[in-house]
């Protein structure tokens, strides 16, 4: 039986890789995700009387179409890589820490202490030390939640809310009391704050070696942030740690019948997330202010869970889905600048981006699935009908045990 014939088919099934059809799925739903935001945008903006054209060029004109534009978008991506980076590791395990909030809440606070407490250090030391304490900060306000998914079962959204809430009145406590600012002038009033920061404290202006205003506040932490994207896709990617967690996150029994320790591993990534999540507040605190205000800035956690979902849980797609993000934010001044259409504008933008991206993927990775199997199925088929059959085998068997494949001397005799 001949297998020529079969070479040409399977060549054709081979011929284009699964990481391919893969990456070509993901980006075609991108673009479709894209497309119908923009077109259910230009729908609204109509509606108040106003040119889509107009109001999308002010937009992308206000945020990349400078470098000073560009120097805010990147300001305002690099907290949300942080925050996002916190959701996505835990959600691979299949937890979801809702308690970012909270986390850099605290984290802020430590690093401040930090700041005030070791000023006599010199600047890169301060700088490292300020940074782990917020990530430290942030971890034991993890292990909070964490331990108790482990030891009792108590759901992580819940605590983890409760913990947010807990944030805010530790923060204020701790305005009052030991970061209470005291280098105030005789009969001046401030805002409940700090003290200032040392000057050796605070993180670098990376802007300024690209031109970009020094108000942008582009700190060296974008770079930290880009850094974190990277480590966090080598841990799930080539680590025991990532690997187990990605196991529990698909199929917990799975993971504990090959020998995965459920509980150490939702422990570990819980750990991890607040690590992360100690990292958000530090662009406003080390770059930005030099202090820690009473009027920070909140809801960063809760924005992290809007841009991991945009970029689907994948770190290096949640760098691109920050930046966007950034773009659509920094937009909201043109918004109030060039044009009747309210600022909730880009809120509405933002969550028919979230719900399009979400739809579309789903549509594609089910599509990418099902062309797998088939791929996968039609390689069988063909290695099926290349192999000789059951019944060839034995009459092949048989041929020689008769002599019909004897040497031809051998048959004359």
């Amino acid at each position: 039986m001949t297998t020529e014939g079969l070479a040409a088919p399977a060549a054709i099934v081979r011929s284009r890789p699964a990481w391919l059809d893969t990456l070509l799925g993901q980006a075609l739903a991108l673009v479709a995700s894209l497309g119908i935001a923009v077109l259910a945008g230009a729908v609204l903006i109509v509606a108040y009387g106003e040119s889509p054209v107009e109001v999308y060029s002010s937009i992308l004109e206000q945020s990349v179409g400078s470098v000073d534009g560009i120097g805010y978008v990147l300001a305002i991506a690099t907290p949300l890589i942080f925050s996002a980076l916190a959701v996505a590791v835990p959600f691979k395990a299949g937890l979801f820490n809702i308690g970012v909030e909270g986390q850099y809440i605290v984290a802020m606070v430590v690093a401040a202490w930090a700041e005030v407490e070791l000023g006599f250090l010199p600047g890169p030391f301060l700088i490292i030390a300020a940074l782990l304490a917020a990530m430290l900060g942030g971890m034991a306000w993890a292990a909070v939640p964490g331990v108790l998914k482990v030891t009792t079962g108590a759901h992580e959204v819940v605590t983890t809310i409760m913990m947010n809430g807990i944030a805010v009145s530790l923060v204020g406590w701790a305005l009052n009391f030991p970061l209470h600012f005291d280098d105030a002038p005789e009969g001046a009033f401030v805002d409940l704050r700090t003290n200032n920061f040392p000057e050796q404290g605070l993180v670098g202006d990376l802007g300024r070696m690209f031109g970009i205003t020094q108000g942008a506040h582009l700190s060296w932490l974008l770079l930290l942030a880009i850094a974190a994207s990277f480590v966090v896709w080598f841990l799930f990617r080539r680590t025991r740690l990532g690997y187990e967690a990605r196991a529990v996150g698909a199929s917990p029994g799975s993971a504990r019948a090959g020998g995965a320790s459920i509980g150490a591993v939702q422990l570990k990534v819980f750990l991890i997330s607040g690590a992360l999540a100690g990292l958000v507040g530090m662009q406003q605190i080390l770059a930005d202010r030099g202090h820690l205000p009473q009027n920070y800035i909140v809801a960063l956690g809760f924005t992290g869970i809007a841009v991991a979902f945009l970029g689907q849980n994948h770190p290096i797609g949640i760098v691109f889905a920050a930046i966007l993000w950034g773009v659509l934010s920094r937009g909201e001044v043109a918004l109030q600048i060039g044009s009747d259409v309210p600022r909730e504008f880009v809120i509405i933008l933002q969550g028919i981006l979230i719900l399009s991206v979400v739809i579309t993927y789903q549509i594609a990775r089910r599509r990418l699935s099902a062309r797998q199997l088939q791929r996968e199925g039609t390689v069988g088929e063909l290695a099926d009908a290349a192999a000789p059959s059951d019944r060839e085998r034995a009459r092949e068997g048989e041929d020689r045990e008769s002599g019909a494949f004897a040497p031809a001397d051998d048959r004359e005799r």
